[in-house]
């Protein structure tokens, strides 16, 4: 009986701090519409937080795309048209493409991709939201 009334203490208490905490710094409106692509398409193999999952983590993202004119090419084509129109390799590092991103280019507008690249830069790749936007055409 201890114990379920210390489990239900605690889960009142973890309840309530969660309300507490601050909510998320709004971003900027083409960083949250990219949150959202983000969360709604990509999460699924790069995880809700970046961190990987099926695809990559996406903490080198920047290193891997210092331009985002390369990362939004390869959001648009995926990773078999990317072998087939542009190189074997992919990125900075020319790792060898082994997994299957999708080509978001029938999905997305050019718009969507962008805002999707400057997202993942500001939230996982460390970039600051002005250069994010600016490197991917939104700024």
């Amino acid at each position: 009986m201890r114990r379920r009334a210390g489990a239900a203490a605690l889960f009142v208490v973890l309840g309530l701090a969660a309300c507490a905490a601050e909510p998320e710094t709004p971003l900027d409106p083409d960083l949250e519409a990219g949150r959202e692509t983000y969360g709604r398409l990509c999460s699924v193999c790069h995880g809700g937080s970046g961190e990987g999952a099926v695809g990559p983590a996406l903490s080198a993202v920047v290193a891997t795309f210092p331009d985002c004119e390369t990362q939004v090419q390869w959001i648009s084509l995926g990773s078999a048209r990317w072998r087939t129109e542009v190189s074997p390799t992919y990125g900075t590092q020319e790792s060898e493409i082994t997994g299957a991103m999708p080509s978001f280019e029938p999905t997305l507008t050019e718009t969507q991709i962008r805002q999707v690249a400057a997202f993942e830069r500001t939230r996982y790749g460390a970039s600051t939201e002005a250069r994010a936007l600016t490197d991917c055409g939104l700024g």
